[in-house]
């Protein structure tokens, strides 16, 4: 899979193949954070960007989110019950992300380990995605 979550990685898409790879991006990304507002993510699978679903995703210190850009498009969902947004930050600039699908930050980094295992295609039935309203 490839990321792209700073001007760097815009240009050159970071490659992640393994679990290792992975808990690297997760620890760059986080690192990116600097603050109280986390940083965003696009993730694809590089061989073919296009034929399988993205994820956008947020990820910080403690919690962050994950959307999956499919049919149906699915999303994290933490506390079903949250209203507002939370902020997270995208190459500077800031996405307010509906709070209902901001999660523990573990849940987060289980979703990537199954697109990352699954090679882009996450089960249907995986219980931390969910059908966007």
């Amino acid at each position: 899979m490839s990321a792209i979550f700073d001007h760097e990685t815009g240009e050159t898409p970071l490659s992640v193949a393994t679990h290792d790879e992975l808990a690297a991006l997760v620890e760059r990304l986080t690192a990116l954070t600097g603050g109280p507002v986390p940083s965003v993510a696009e993730i694809t699978i590089f061989e073919d960007p296009y034929g399988f679903p993205m994820l956008y995703v947020g990820i910080g210190t403690d919690h962050g989110f994950v959307q999956e850009m499919a049919d149906p498009p699915r999303s994290t969902v933490g506390d079903p019950e949250a209203v507002g947004t939370v902020p997270f930050d995208y190459v500077a600039h800031t996405q307010e992300i509906p709070a209902r699908q901001v999660v523990p930050r573990d849940v987060v980094i289980e979703v990537l380990t199954a697109y990352l295992d699954h090679g882009g295609l996450i089960p249907p039935d995986h219980p931390h995605l969910h059908p966007v309203d």
